[in-house]
């Protein structure tokens, strides 16, 4: 039976020497006589964390020495909103979906706080 130790060094190895020459992790599990539903159990149990996400075509946000205006614009009525083309889907290992379509990038980045606020 493996430690938790020994599921650690198997991942590290694994993103250091496997994952940069394609082996699989099934694989690299078969090679180093780890049984493969062992270390995916451990790793389901304890991988559970938010991970960086680079959104590319994001706006940029100049860089000035003048204060932030944190107030909101007041919304004209008569223009009409734009509507976003991200579509987002979040499938979790026990089963749950979660779906967002036609989001913008203010959108996505609301769906994110909220998502990091449940972890």
């Amino acid at each position: 039976m493996c430690s938790e130790s020994d599921f650690e060094k198997l991942w590290f190895m694994y993103k250091t020497q496997g994952e940069p020459k394609g082996v699989s992790i099934n694989k690299f599990c078969v090679i180093n006589n780890v049984p493969y539903k062992a270390f995916n159990d451990w790793f389901w149990k304890t991988q559970k964390r938010v991970v960086p996400v680079v959104i590319e075509g994001a706006p940029i946000q100049p860089v000035s020495d003048e204060p932030v205006n944190t107030e909101k614009p007041v919304s004209n009525p008569a223009a009409t909103p734009c509507k976003g083309t991200i579509q987002v889907t979040i499938k979790t290992h026990e089963g749950l979906c979660i779906q967002k379509k036609g989001l913008d990038y203010q959108g996505l980045r609301t769906l994110v706080e909220k998502l990091e606020g449940l972890c």
